[in-house]
């Protein structure tokens, strides 16, 4: 018997927490020790290192758990609507907004560092630092879509089985000799196309699409032990403890030891926050709910804008690395939904314009 694929409103939530967890990722990059997002104030104090270590330990799962989610939902809509027609669709749903943010989005993030030092004409700056930016997930996405698509074969009858533990540690234990062996070869410094932030992760995101996939076949996300959140952070916890000190230079130790970190704390948190949400978040959506889930995804699509835009606006104030993440994060993060309902209120009216102008 085929698995059902349903909507479930827990799923929606973590979604709702993945994306905040982005932005709040995001407001940890201005202000920790890595000069990697558009907007960057460098920290003297070293309070910014504990950002750095926040940014590790959301680095770490939430992209992950945002594959697996995406990979869940996949094999449903092409046994619903078949496979072309599925890859057409996501091709639209995730190469439009890409298009966004590598001509629209980065272009406005990085224009307050241009303004401030000018080299050459606007134009040149402007083609010159074209890029992904937070865009190589949907690309990532894009890409495992269309490897699914083509791979995809219609799946034999077969019951749901219940999630075991000792699946999770079978899963939990293959993501880790991935992830050693990945760190310790270190076979890329770039992902073509797809230009990860960060192509030491690539194994776990493979993982984790291939793993949301196979719980959709399986029904695995739809019921969940009331202990495994706790079993999953208590593992997560451990991670942190025991492994995260020794990943600190970058000795074949450290590489393996972050190697094992990987497998152990992203399952181990993926798997917390999916049961947590399961047993303690499942009711139906609210109002404020379905607002929060209908604007997530234009949320991450266009937060970078509204991020630096508040950070640059908030730059002279004379307060340590901290509070200016609390604050810009605090003031963010409601901004980038209501800009995300602007945004797709007023697509909503030139949709329905130009419906009516063909029906005309």
């Amino acid at each position: 018997m085929t698995v059902t694929a349903v909507r479930m409103a827990h799923l929606d939530r973590v979604r709702v927490l993945l994306t905040v967890l982005v932005v709040l990722h995001h407001v940890a990059l201005t202000y920790g020790s890595f000069p990697l997002w558009y907007h960057h104030e460098p920290d003297g104090s070293g309070w910014g290192r504990l950002l750095d270590l926040l940014m590790l330990l959301n680095q770490t799962f939430a992209m992950g758990l945002f594959f697996l989610i995406s990979g869940y939902f996949l094999p449903g809509a092409v046994e619903r609507r078949g496979r072309w027609r599925v890859l057409g669709d996501r091709a639209v749903r995730l190469g439009v907004p890409l298009l966004l943010i590598v001509f629209v989005v980065v272009p406005l993030a990085k224009l307050p560092g241009y303004l401030r030092a000018p080299q050459g004409g606007y134009l040149d700056f402007y083609l010159r630092e074209l890029e992904q930016g937070p865009g190589w997930f949907l690309a990532a996405l894009l890409l495992f879509t269309a490897a699914y698509v083509l791979l995809h074969r219609p799946p034999g009858e077969r019951p749901g089985s219940p999630l075991r533990a000792r699946t999770l540690i079978g899963f939990a234990l293959a993501l880790v000799v991935l992830g050693v062996a990945w760190r310790v070869a270190q076979p890329l410094d770039r992902v073509p196309l797809v230009q990860f932030p960060v192509p030491a992760y690539l194994p776990q995101y493979v993982g984790m699409f291939a793993a949301g996939v196979l719980a959709w076949r399986q029904g695995w996300l739809t019921e969940w032990p009331a202990r495994a959140a706790g079993w999953g952070f208590g593992a997560a916890a451990v991670a942190v403890v025991a492994l995260v000190p020794l990943t600190l230079d970058g000795s074949l130790l450290a590489r393996v030891a972050h190697g094992i970190f990987d497998g152990v704390y992203g399952v181990g948190m993926s798997v917390g926050v999916l049961a947590l949400f399961a047993h303690r978040f499942a009711g139906p959506p609210t109002a404020l709910g379905r607002f929060l889930a209908a604007n997530a995804y234009t949320v991450y699509v266009l937060h970078a804008v509204v991020l630096v835009a508040v950070s640059v606006a908030l730059s002279g104030l004379d307060v340590g690395p901290l509070a200016k993440f609390v604050l810009v994060g605090a003031v963010s993060v409601p901004l980038c939904w209501a800009l995300a309902a602007l945004v797709r209120g007023l697509g909503t009216t030139a949709r329905a314009a130009v419906g009516r102008g063909v029906r005309r």
